[in-house]
């Protein structure tokens, strides 16, 4: 299983959240290869009937950097698009978006493909640019049973440059917060993570959507 190792960085919260800081422009980057997901896997019968399952994905590589400053964990996120996509638009044009899955349980028993199941659940974070820098939590117990809990402490920052999305998204490794319920983080530690980016002028939304197919291992060091 490929690993993405998060490393310790002596830098404030407020260069980390910064995506168009060079930090993040010159930190060493992940290219992860994405796929449109399976139209066998669309829970929406409209979804099955009227798309071109080839069509599906129109984003093939993502780019990824992480760290943590002991207290909170950062992602750095790049990825080519066209234009921007920043709310819903006229004919079929939705939010571009990018979602960061975790396994709440056992890897090998979690299906990255359905987003989980009820024995075996996941916790997304859900960025789009209309969500004004705070994106979503969701728990997921498989296909189409995504719901946000009621409070979500990630904050993100992004900014579109050049036909490229810069995008920070970051949350505490420890979140306290009885109605966000989320995947533990914590230095020396490692978990299951996964990625979904979409492109909203693909009129990609929900699970129409690019994603890597696998789960990778994410490395927290000390």
């Amino acid at each position: 299983m490929e690993k993405i190792v998060c490393k310790s960085v002596s830098k404030t919260k407020k260069e980390l959240l910064d995506s168009g800081n060079a930090f993040w422009k010159n930190s060493p980057k992940i290219r992860l290869e994405t796929a449109g997901t399976p139209l066998a896997n669309q829970p929406s019968p409209y979804i099955k009937g009227v798309y071109d399952e080839s069509k599906i994905g129109a984003v093939k590589e993502l780019s990824v950097a992480t760290y943590h400053d002991t207290e909170n964990i950062y992602f750095y996120f790049e990825w080519a698009s066209a234009k921007p996509n920043r709310e819903i638009g006229d004919i079929n044009v939705f939010p571009d978006g990018l979602g960061i899955l975790f396994p709440f349980g056992d890897i090998n028993q979690t299906q990255i493909k359905e987003m989980g199941s009820k024995e075996y659940p996941t916790n997304a974070w859900y960025w789009r640019p209309d969500f004004k820098e705070k994106p979503k939590n969701q728990i997921s117990h498989g296909l189409s049973t995504s719901l946000y809990t009621k409070i979500s402490s990630i904050q993100s920052h992004s900014s579109w440059d050049k036909s490229t999305w810069c995008v920070v998204v970051t949350r505490p490794l420890k979140v306290t917060g009885k109605d966000e319920e989320t995947v533990e983080l914590k230095t020396g530690g490692s978990i299951g993570i996964g990625f979904a980016v979409w492109e909203g002028s693909n009129g990609e939304r929900g699970g129409v959507k690019a994603f890597s197919k696998e789960w990778r291992e994410l490395v927290i060091e000390a």
